[in-house]
C-alpha cells in the first residue's frame, strides 16, 4: 500500500462531499482512494482511470460522479523526505470535466 498526502483543496472537497453527497457517492470515494493506494496505476480499476496527458508530473484521474473527477498524482518520496519509495498526492476530489483543460487533459469527451 502506499503512503499518500492530501492537497488542502483535496481536505476541503472531502468536507464539501461528507456535507452535500449522498452517502453512496461518500462511500465510491472511499472505494476508489482504497483502489488507488493497492495500485493507483491501474488501467482496469474503479473510477475509469485515465493518465493526464501533457503534465509535468505524473498525474491521474479517476470518475467520481458523471462530472467529478478525483485527481492524483504518483511522486518519489524522496522529494518529501521520504525513503525511495512513491508516494500519492490527491489533488482534487472534485474537479469538473470542464476544467481538464487546466490540468493539462485535452480530451474531454
Amino acid at each position: 500500500m502506499y503512503n499518500y498526502f492530501e492537497a488542502k483543496k483535496a481536505i476541503d472537497n472531502a468536507d464539501t462531499i461528507k456535507k452535500s453527497y449522498p452517502d453512496s457517492i461518500q462511500n465510491k470515494l472511499l472505494r476508489i482512494i482504497k483502489d488507488i493506494l493497492m495500485n493507483p496505476r491501474s488501467k482496469i480499476a474503479i473510477g475509469n482511470p485515465e493518465q493526464l496527458k501533457h503534465t509535468e508530473i505524473e498525474k491521474w484521474s479517476r470518475e467520481l460522479t458523471k462530472k467529478d473527477r478525483i485527481v492524483y498524482s504518483i511522486v518519489p518520496g524522496s522529494n518529501y523526505g521520504l525513503d525511495d519509495t512513491e508516494i500519492v498526492i490527491f489533488h482534487q476530489y472534485r474537479v469538473l470535466r470542464t476544467q481538464y483543460k487546466y490540468l493539462g487533459h485535452y480530451d474531454d469527451k
